[in-house]
């Protein structure tokens, strides 16, 4: 008489035998698996972009817009602009700052963009060589007033 332990006893080498060979046929069909799972998740993009046409559209501008501002005063755009663009960018930025008011985050980021153009413009101004001011020797000793 076969109780269920029994059966179960016997059912494991076919349970370990069957893992075996699907796992086998796996490792066989590993790059069609993954063919058809790239293949149906881009079938599946492709129906939901068709149906949300004008929001991908319109995500697709934004991320466009997102990426000009990126790349509008990366440090390719400051070697290649010109003096007078480097001028008029630095005004609106400047103006920007000024009307940034309790936007600790924004005002720092412009500070810091502020900071750049003038290190840009210096650079162009003096070459490489270092900007000093004058020394001047008063009477009375190096940087003392004439107050007599």
């Amino acid at each position: 008489m076969v109780t269920k332990e029994n059966h179960k006893e016997q059912d494991i080498p076919k349970v370990a035998e069957d893992k075996k060979s699907i796992m086998n046929w796996i490792e066989a069909h590993k790059k069609q698996l993954i063919l058809i799972g790239i293949s149906i998740s881009t079938l599946i993009a492709i129906v939901l972009s068709m149906q949300n046409k004008d929001t991908m559209m319109e995500l697709l501008d934004n991320l466009k817009d997102e990426v000009e501002k990126a790349n509008l005063y990366s440090s390719k755009w400051f070697k290649k602009a010109t003096n007078a663009e480097l001028n008029e960018a630095r005004e609106k930025v400047r103006l920007e700052y000024c009307a940034s008011g309790d936007d600790f985050k924004a005002a720092c980021c412009l500070q810091n963009l502020l900071g750049r153009f003038d290190k840009e413009l210096s650079k162009r101004a003096w070459g490489n060589e270092i900007p000093h001011a004058p020394s001047i020797h008063r009477e009375h000793g190096w940087y003392l007033p004439n107050d007599d």
